[in-house]
């Protein structure tokens, strides 16, 4: 998030930081955490692609077990520049029914 946008999302993780309370509702309605941070700050998140948006929204994820592992980042339509409606990429992801990484179960599964 901090090299796509110049700064940080929260300050830190825990509830006094009134940014991550937020945060964790967005994610509670299927928002996008991307969206949702940049709006905090009257900027929009237009000048990333929908893969880069796709990638963050997943790393923000509060639930840990709900991240991608980092295999699936590296393999990630942002980072590999690989079209995303490919075959390549398997459908059974554990995050297909998370609409909280919305894309993410484009990701290729390790084999």
């Amino acid at each position: 998030f901090g090299l796509l946008n110049g700064f940080f999302p929260v300050d830190e993780a825990k509830n006094t930081d009134w940014r991550f309370q937020k945060l964790c509702r967005a994610q509670e309605l299927n928002k996008s955490s991307t969206a949702t941070i940049m709006g905090w700050y009257k900027k929009s998140p237009d000048h990333l692609s929908a893969e880069a948006r796709d990638l963050i929204d997943a790393m923000l994820n509060i639930n840990p077990v709900k991240r991608p592992s980092i295999e699936q980042v590296l393999n990630h339509p942002f980072i590999t520049g690989k079209d995303p409606s490919k075959d390549q990429f398997s459908q059974n992801s554990v995050y297909d029914n998370d609409p909280t990484v919305a894309n993410i179960s484009r990701m290729p599964t390790s084999a």
